[in-house]
């Protein structure tokens, strides 16, 4: 997919009254687009030409983007502007629009007001209300975190579903052996999220396999042999696993998927070509390929690259520590290299249960993370969702893992879990992007259960 396509078009306006001075304005005009292009360089933020304070103005800006085709206003005040501004931006544009307040400058008792933008946003924000316009409200300068967080947020949300609505996602088979949870609903998933779906026979992936040239599989061997202790990996394996990771390269390539979901077993692992360490190479590489088949968790996956550009770990969550209120999370060897706590080893061993292919064992880096997956319950999308902070511990079984701490009592968490129907699989991302996944279910009118 054009990566162009998925970026969001973001219309960006400053507007004041004609009766008000123009110099704050202006100031803001320049100070508020500058700060946008760079706080949020994934968006292509569209500036008006000029400055919105009458009808004319008004007009020209639509005009603007219109030919711009702009997904979302930001209208950030100048200084006081009357209903007529907002109104007519979103009548003729048909799109969300951002209403933004900086704080009022420092007045004096004799001295006037300057801008009076929390009064006119209240009275805008009030008039789209009628209207029944799409309209969010940000009060607060660029320098207030609050502010600013509020904003990116806001934005970041509307980005991503807008990439989740052209993005194409591939099915490498369908689900493992009795894993219903796995299982999925194409058309709920196409009206929530609008993600279109293609699947691609495992055979595909064989026979690319089999037609690779042979230099260019040794050659990876060579490299991986480098990089990595494998010095227990049966014999044949390592060609396997290059052979799949130059495979599924070409093949997420010739058919156009921005991201995967692979029936990892039973038939890879038969065939000794378990995936997992591929997976976490693929993810360093921006190739997002989720396992065990689970469409659902890898929407979560999905949403988190879009917000971060990050890898992430899709995972099992196999234990508690009550004392410390920790949770273990868990899986066979897929987690991306650069997750890695480079204070332990992390190693390239054989598959650590079915024995049948390759794996990364290690342990994850430390640092803030948001845990999500997003769960067809009853026929209609929720989100999981749960803030943490992944702790410095080795890993204390084979394949990889995560132990994170969290507010919650972790026993109340797995409860609460198991009360909801949420399955057993889970997006982790080394940031936090709780609010920002929270406005985009905001924007999908999708529930949210947060632990």
């Amino acid at each position: 997919m054009n990566q162009e396509q998925k970026k969001l078009r973001l219309g960006f306006v400053t507007t004041y009254s004609g009766r008000w001075p123009r110099e704050l304005p202006e100031q803001r005009d320049e100070e508020y687009g500058r700060w946008l292009s760079e706080n949020l360089p994934q968006v292509k933020v569209v500036r008006a030409g000029c400055i919105g304070c009458n009808r004319e103005t008004l007009e020209t800006i639509v005009e603007e983007f219109k030919k711009a085709s702009v997904d979302v206003l930001v209208m950030v005040y100048g200084a006081f502007t009357g209903d007529d501004a907002a109104a007519y931006l979103t009548e003729m544009l048909k799109v969300p629009i951002i209403l933004w307040a900086p704080y009022e400058l420092p007045f004096e008792k004799n001295e006037r007001l300057y801008a009076n933008a929390l009064c006119s946003m209240t009275m805008n924000a009030a008039a789209l209300h009628r209207l029944g316009a799409k309209y969010h409200a940000v009060y607060g300068s660029r320098e207030d975190e609050r502010a600013a967080a509020k904003i990116k947020s806001l934005i970041m949300a509307y980005h991503t579903v807008k990439a989740m609505r052209h993005t194409n996602l591939g099915l490498l088979g369908y689900r493992p052996t009795a894993f219903y949870n796995c299982a999925f609903d194409e058309g709920l998933i196409r009206r929530t999220f609008g993600i279109k779906m293609e699947e691609t026979d495992l055979k595909v992936i064989f026979d690319t396999m089999e037609a690779l040239p042979r230099e260019e599989w040794e050659a990876d061997m060579r490299s991986m042999e480098e990089a990595y202790n494998m010095d227990t990996l049966p014999e044949g394996h390592l060609e396997n696993h290059s052979r799949l990771y130059l495979a599924l390269k070409e093949v997420m390539k010739n058919q156009g998927y921005d991201f995967a979901t692979i029936k990892c077993w039973p038939e890879m692992g038969s065939l000794h070509t378990t995936p997992c360490a591929v997976l976490g190479r693929l993810a360093d590489e921006g190739v997002c390929i989720g396992c065990e088949g689970d469409v659902d968790a890898e929407l979560a996956q999905i949403a988190q690259h879009y917000l971060t550009g990050l890898p992430t770990f899709i995972t099992d969550m196999i234990n508690i520590d009550e004392d410390k209120n920790v949770m273990t999370f868990w899986h066979c060897g897929n987690a991306a290299p650069s997750l890695a706590n480079p204070r332990y080893d992390l190693v390239i061993r054989n598959h650590p249960l079915a024995g049948q292919g390759t794996a990364f064992w290690g342990a994850l880096k430390p640092g803030q993370v948001t845990i999500s997956r997003f769960c067809n319950i009853d026929g209609e999308y929720k989100l999981f969702l749960m803030r943490g902070e992944a702790v410095d511990v080795d890993r204390y079984t084979r394949g990889i893992m995560a132990n994170v701490k969290v507010e919650r009592p972790v026993r109340e968490i797995v409860e609460r879990i198991i009360e909801e129907g949420i399955p057993h699989h889970y997006s982790l991302v080394w940031a936090d992007v709780a609010e920002q996944l929270r406005e985009i279910c905001s924007l999908l009118n999708i529930t949210v259960i947060e632990l």
